[in-house]
């Protein structure tokens, strides 16, 4: 069952039964249904609405409405829901179009429940994508409130169903602009940048309203940072160094202060083959930014892949100094230093890097290998 679901099903609490009597279980009669057949309504605003009148009021069928809305929003399979369905659709034939102005009305209001229940039973009555579009804005709004409380895992598992349906929805059709609107938005806080840019274009080629346009191109220009960056890591993941150059290289002048952006470039010339060009990206980034383990590790590795073992050396022994304990950082200069012939202290590094990470099947395979090596000269270990 899903989240959305055992959240409404738990609404029908509100919900009571009445009988109508005389004339009005007369109407219901000349309908083909049963006169004595329970009504629900919502108790606490029936019991309002009584108590507010001077005098005896029938109950209206706009509180029948609302109550059917209810009984149905919460549990689509009611034993009198075929009942209860000829019902709206007695009161109206364009009972699509209310339920769904009703909607609208109480999601103007801030009632993001009652706004549910009316869109949850259009689905029954009458499928359609405005109807499924505003339950996801009730959902995704349910799902703002949840992540303010102190159990935010159901606003997450709101907003992904929310996120579900407007994708479904533009699986359906394509041209529904309102639905590339939101889920912009969406893709945005999941960190999806590319999604978020794509779904956004969308809307720029679609939408004809220039405020909400204006809106999305503002928003584009936010995200291109994170846009680009998460393309370049697509790419390099991929080895197409090329193309992950290409989008980085897009960001200079204005992200030039960026360590991350800087250390990106580093690493993408290095799976470029430019290794000196690597090297000076790094560096810069090790500028903007000298606490962070990756980049002495990257501009060290770049320098021993040069044959630069001595620079390797002290760039990793500087990343153990400014960052602290990194398994990565002692595991390199241990390397280093067994190419430059300090067997016992490359072994010693390379001991501690299994101390601090023994997961690390590299890092154990290549500790084994010493020691073996070790045993087979004699030596102590």
């Amino acid at each position: 069952m899903k989240e959305s679901d055992k959240y409404f099903s738990i609404k029908s609490k509100d919900v009571g039964f009445v009988s109508l009597k005389g004339k009005s279980g007369e109407r219901l009669a000349l309908i083909g249904l049963d006169p004595d057949l329970p009504l629900p309504v919502i108790t606490e605003k029936l019991i309002k609405d009584l108590s507010n009148s001077g005098e005896d009021k029938e109950i209206s069928v706009d509180q029948i409405v609302e109550g059917i809305s209810y009984t149905l929003g919460a549990d689509e399979n009611f034993p009198h829901k075929k009942d209860y369905v000829k019902i709206l659709k007695y009161y109206s034939p364009d009972i699509d179009k209310l339920l769904l102005r009703k909607a609208l009305e109480e999601l103007d209001n801030g009632d993001l429940v009652t706004s549910g229940m009316y869109l949850r039973t259009l689905k029954q009555l009458i499928p359609s994508h405005d109807g499924d579009f505003y339950y996801a804005i009730v959902l995704e709004r349910l799902a703002e409130e949840m992540l303010q409380s102190e159990d935010p895992s159901k606003g997450i598992k709101f907003l992904q169903e929310s996120t579900l349906i407007l994708e479904k929805i533009l699986e359906e059709d394509s041209e529904y602009y309102p639905a590339y609107y939101k889920l912009g938005y969406h893709y945005r806080y999941h960190n999806q940048f590319a999604k978020a840019k794509l779904t956004w274009d969308k809307v720029l080629s679609l939408d004809p309203d220039e405020f909400r346009k204006e809106e999305i191109r503002l928003q584009l220009e936010s995200v291109e940072t994170d846009y680009r960056i998460e393309m370049a890591l697509s790419y390099m993941d991929n080895m197409k160094y090329d193309l992950a150059l290409d989008h980085l290289l897009k960001l200079l002048p204005a992200e030039s202060k960026n360590w991350y952006v800087n250390y990106l470039i580093g690493l993408a010339y290095r799976g470029y083959g430019d290794v000196e060009n690597a090297i000076e990206y790094l560096n810069i980034s090790l500028e903007l930014k000298d606490n962070v383990a990756d980049t002495y590790n990257e501009l060290g590795i770049s320098y021993f892949n040069e044959g630069d073992i001595g620079t390797a050396i002290e760039i990793f022994t500087d990343g153990l100094v400014k960052c602290g304990e990194d398994y990565r950082l002692y595991f390199n200069r241990g390397l280093g230093r067994l190419n430059t012939g300090d067997f016992d202290s490359g072994l010693l590094d390379i001991r501690t890097a299994h101390k601090l990470n023994p997961k690390d099947e590299g890092v154990k395979a290549q500790l084994y290998s010493l020691e073996n090596y070790m045993k087979e000269k004699g030596g102590s270990i």
